[in-house]
């Protein structure tokens, strides 16, 4: 049996949309955090046409980098 996944049957759905991703990445090096920053420079560069909005956040207390995706589908 192949079921669909949540987001799956969303996107189904006939009506333009937006489609949210949130990622949250454990920087506890700054190397770490410079890879997460690189990797959201590259999607800017190499998917601008798709994107509505892009976040990158960089906690250093809880060393913690947020990256929120705001596609247009």
């Amino acid at each position: 049996m192949n079921m669909k996944t949540m987001a799956e049957e969303l996107r189904e759905i006939p009506a333009k949309k937006k489609i949210i991703t949130s990622v949250e990445y454990e920087c506890r090096d700054k190397g770490t955090a410079d890879e997460v920053f690189s990797t959201v420079t590259g999607i800017v560069t190499d998917h601008l046409d798709e994107l509505a909005k892009i976040t990158f956040d960089r906690n250093e207390a809880d060393h913690t980098c947020k990256v929120e995706v705001t596609q247009n589908v």
